[in-house]
C-alpha cells in the first residue's frame, strides 16, 4: 500500500465526507484518482492537503473539499456532455470523467491543456477532450452543454457563454460578492431565463478572464 493510496483515503475520509458529500461516484473517482499527479511534482507529497495549490499563469487547483462539492451539485447523469472551464492540469475533469461520458477541458494556456492530455491517456480517461482557447469564450464547437463548470471564482458569465448552455442546463461555479464574500452557486436556464441558486460559502482565487465587465447575467 502506497504513502499516495493512504493519503487519498484520509482526504477522502477527512476531508471530503465530514462536509456532506455523499454521491457514491464521486467518492469513488476521489477514492481512485491520483491527485499527487496534477501538481507540480515537488509538490507531490503534499498534495492532499487541505488548501488550493497554484499551478501556472493564474490557474490553480482547488481544495479537494470544496471541488468535491461543487461537482456534486451537478447532479450528473451518465449522458451529460459537460464544459469544464479552467480546469489546469485536469483533476477536476478526471474526477468528472468517472461520472459523465464527455467532458470537454478547456484552459487557455497550452502548457496546462499539454498535461490534462497527456495525463488523460496516462490514466486512460477516454471521455476527457482537452481543448485550447479563451476562458470567457467557452467552446463553441461542441455547445450545446449540459452543464458547464467553472473552476475559480468569477464576478459575471459573457452571454456567448451563456448562449453554449442547453435548455434545462446549469452553470456551476464560485460567484465574487462585495467586500471579499463568495460564494458557490447554480444557476439554472429554463425558457431562456437564468436563475441563480446560493449553494454554500465558498472560496476560489478570482479568475482573471471573469472579472467585471459591462455585459453579464448575474
Amino acid at each position: 500500500m502506497s504513502d499516495f493510496f493512504v493519503m487519498r483515503q484520509n482526504m477522502v475520509k477527512r476531508q471530503v465526507i465530514p462536509e456532506n458529500v455523499t454521491n457514491p461516484l464521486l467518492i469513488d473517482a476521489l477514492f481512485t484518482i491520483p491527485r499527487e499527479k496534477f501538481v507540480p511534482s515537488q509538490l507531490a507529497r503534499i498534495a492532499y492537503m487541505d488548501t488550493d495549490f497554484f499551478l501556472n499563469k493564474g490557474r490553480f487547483l482547488l481544495r479537494p473539499a470544496t471541488l468535491a462539492r461543487l461537482l456534486e451539485a451537478l447532479n450528473l447523469k451518465s449522458s451529460d456532455k459537460i464544459l469544464y472551464i479552467a480546469g489546469g492540469t485536469g483533476y477536476g475533469p478526471a474526477l468528472l470523467s468517472q461520472m459523465a461520458h464527455h467532458i470537454i477541458a478547456l484552459d487557455s494556456e497550452e502548457t496546462l491543456t499539454q498535461t490534462t492530455e497527456r495525463l488523460a491517456q496516462e490514466l486512460h480517461l477516454s471521455s476527457i477532450e482537452s481543448v485550447l482557447g479563451p476562458l470567457e469564450e467557452g467552446w463553441e464547437n461542441g455547445a450545446p452543454y449540459d452543464k458547464i463548470f467553472i473552476e475559480g471564482c468569477v464576478d459575471f458569465i459573457p452571454r456567448t457563454l451563456a448562449a453554449q448552455l442547453k435548455e434545462g442546463g446549469q452553470f456551476i461555479t464560485i460567484k465574487s460578492l462585495e467586500e471579499k464574500k463568495r460564494i458557490a452557486v447554480k444557476i439554472d436556464k429554463k425558457q431562456g431565463v437564468f436563475t441563480e441558486n446560493f449553494l454554500f460559502d465558498a472560496f476560489a482565487p478570482r479568475l482573471k478572464s471573469f472579472q467585471a465587465q459591462k455585459s453579464f447575467i448575474f
